[in-house]
């Protein structure tokens, strides 16, 4: 039996830590652990730092585990190597594993700071990587029957977190391609599932355990629509209620029938990348959807009730400062309930990334500034000084019109991020200006 400590490393800013929603993998993985005897616990370094910005004053749960399993992200990749680092100091021979998404399109980094990196799902080898000794790169394979995966154990969470949400993962991948994005780089075009079934029984466990609303984070909950209207459909059946979210692309609005059970069964919020209103970005960016497909699914959740959070990406190659400035009137207009506008940053391993980098445009490889709040690239139809000013100018214009609690939180966080990014600010003023180095 072995220690092992799973964390989901603290980004430099995180605009929605608010929303407290843990990672799925880890908690899956940490549940197979547990099942053949490990003590196991998942911890948000966000919400229970492990140590601070320089490496120290480091928690003892970092280092009383034997294995420390780390999963990152782009932004979160450079502070899961400083723990990594922190933990190797203190106690030598601790074993250091790492994966997730950044891990896996980068392994060869990664593994820079691990005894062993494990590119892609993980569930079939993270036994393995725990108890073994191999060294380097561990190529995971594709779960194909994810109904034989368990459910999460929720004696594996941090007791210190207290969700709205319960988290549920009910499919793997995405047949859509967006150039930006690295589900489809990690798992291809091809779509994995769990049965409608098995869906819902974990569902009546975790409203037996007392939670009372539910996030489907697939990456698109609606990706194949039968099987999720067979999944609502088992809800009803089973006279389940609970309030529900989920992320879908604005194609959820031409089925009828999942819109009507979607309202039945509760759904409160959908989150939907729309990207942008100007319909050459939404081209270049690969998103197959248009302007009318945006507006229609707008009017039709609005209809039934359903809140909409609109995902916008700012800076893509069609975008300019006025085309930025019609996508928030859009949203003003359209009434969308909530957004978020982020700055399109381009995810190593993705075509985007790779496109931009072969043109020289990618001026900062600091990966910890890969969030959605801080250029890294060179736009290509105004300065990324103007793509920076002009996102926050985005954000607070939509919520200028908005509920004062919903301004009162967004100006707090601005500040949060002027304060935490002055050289940021300070540097890239410099660079425009011709004072410093553009390489």
């Amino acid at each position: 039996m072995k220690k092992v400590l799973f964390v989901e490393p603290k980004t430099e800013f995180n605009a929605y830590r608010l929303i407290n929603i843990p990672l799925v993998g880890p908690l899956i993985l940490a549940s197979i652990l547990k099942k053949q005897g490990h003590q196991v616990k998942v911890i948000s370094d966000a919400h229970r730092p492990l140590c601070d910005d320089e490496g120290g004053n480091v928690s003892p749960a970092l280092y009383e585990a034997d294995v420390l399993a780390i999963s990152i992200m782009t932004a979160t990749a450079n502070r899961g190597y400083l723990l990594a680092r922190a933990a190797r100091r203190l106690r030598p021979d601790i074993r250091i594993v790492i994966g997730g998404p950044h891990a896996s399109l980068v392994p060869d980094e990664a593994a820079q700071f691990a005894n062993l990196v494990v590119t892609g799902p993980g569930e079939e080898v993270i036994c393995r990587a725990v108890e073994g000794d191999e060294e380097g790169i561990l190529a995971g394979p594709q779960v194909k029957d994810l109904d034989a995966l368990p459910f999460v154990d929720i004696e594996v969470m941090d007791k210190r977190r207290h969700m709205r949400y319960f988290p549920i993962s009910t499919s793997r991948g995405c047949p859509f391609k967006c150039n930006f994005c690295s589900v489809s780089a990690i798992f291809g075009s091809k779509y994995y599932f769990r049965s409608p079934e098995n869906v819902v029984d974990e569902i009546e466990l975790r409203l037996s355990q007392g939670f009372k609303k539910i996030f489907f984070c697939d990456d698109n909950f609606a990706a194949n629509k039968s099987r999720t209207k067979s999944i609502l459909e088992e809800v009803l059946r089973r006279g389940l209620r609970f309030r529900w979210v989920a992320e879908c692309r604005p194609d959820v609005s031409r089925d009828e029938e999942l819109l009507d059970l979607m309202t039945k069964t509760l759904c409160r919020y959908v989150f939907i990348g729309f990207e942008s209103f100007n319909p050459r970005t939404l081209k270049v960016l690969n998103k197959r959807q248009k302007v009318e497909d945006i507006e229609r699914c707008i009017r039709s959740l609005k209809k039934r009730g359903i809140l909409v959070h609109g995902l916008f990406m700012l800076g893509a190659d069609e975008d300019d400062l006025d085309s930025i400035a019609h996508t928030v009137r859009r949203c003003q207009a359209m009434r969308i309930d909530s957004v978020q506008f982020a700055i399109l940053f381009p995810i190593p391993g993705t075509p985007l990334y790779e496109k931009l980098d072969s043109q020289g445009r990618i001026f900062n490889k600091d990966w910890s500034k890969y969030d959605g709040t801080h250029v890294v690239f060179e736009p290509r139809l105004m300065s990324a000084l103007e793509l920076q000013e002009k996102s926050f100018w985005a954000w607070r214009k939509f919520y200028s019109q908005s509920k004062r609690r919903h301004l009162f939180i967004l100006n707090l966080l601005m500040k949060e991020w002027y304060k935490i990014n002055k050289g940021f600010m300070r540097w890239l003023k410099e660079r425009e200006q011709g004072l410093v180095s553009t390489s």
